[in-house]
């Protein structure tokens, strides 16, 4: 069993102690998907526990000896980026015959108020243009930092109210890239949101001008990129006969 804890969460250690018996006992699913995610409640307090499904048996060997599995990758990267995404508290590795068998990732529940993907859809969406904005200078942020989340995707982005405006937070980071972006990294990054043009436009413009780029050279490439995206996952909901 490997684990690590967050000390700035005195309650860490003892939610590792308890996180299997938490994490069933919880009836809060936030996803229920490859991996299942819940709200557990500990000492009057919530937190999201983030069970990742077992790995096959390659993944399995790949996991224990050759890289950080994705429940240790989820820690370490929310560490590195703190700023950007709700707050690690802990991780923990089972193992069952010397490989690695379950994990368990737990942070502080971020109580937002929607995901990017509810403005995205809904063209009345409430103050959605300013909305756009705010998020072309976090994705801006984001990008400064030489941070590259490779599943920028509508889920993965929360939202919540404030009196600045809004906070974002971005979630799912056990694929992510660090280092300088090129101007074409960034707009590629924007392919998963499944925007209109018309959003895409909105926002890319607002990220040229705090970049300092030219706006029509942005606005191309992010738009060739998100089309692309949709005429590929198009063509395999059609191999798979999928609506």
């Amino acid at each position: 069993m490997n684990s690590k804890t967050n000390s700035s969460f005195p309650n860490s250690q003892a939610i590792l102690e308890r996180v299997e018996e938490l994490f069933e006992a919880s009836d809060c699913i936030l996803q229920d998907a490859r991996n299942t995610i819940k709200k557990v409640r500990f000492e009057q307090q919530d937190y999201v526990v983030k069970s990742f499904k077992k790995p096959n048996c390659l993944s399995r060997i790949i996991y224990t000896f050759l890289r950080p599995s994705k429940a240790r990758r989820s820690y370490q990267y929310s560490l590195k980026i703190s700023q950007f995404v709700p707050q690690a508290v802990a991780f923990i590795e089972f193992r069952q015959g010397g490989l690695l068998s379950k994990s368990f990732f737990v942070s502080e529940m971020f109580d937002y108020d929607f995901t990017i993907r509810e403005p995205l859809r809904d063209i009345n969406f409430s103050d959605r243009d300013n909305l756009f904005k705010a998020f072309a200078k976090f994705s801006f942020a984001l990008h400064q930092e030489g941070i590259l989340h490779r599943d920028y995707s509508p889920g993965n982005i929360l939202i919540k109210r404030c009196d600045t405006g809004y906070e974002f937070k971005i979630i799912d980071i056990n694929r992510m890239s660090f280092g300088e972006l090129a101007m074409e990294e960034r707009m590629r990054s924007f392919k998963m949101l499944w925007a209109s043009d018309e959003v895409l436009e909105t926002i890319i413009q607002e990220y040229a001008a705090l970049a300092a780029y030219d706006t029509a050279q942005c606005q191309t490439l992010a738009k060739r990129f998100n089309q692309r995206h949709k005429r590929f996952k198009n063509f395999k909901k059609k191999l798979k006969g999928t609506p």
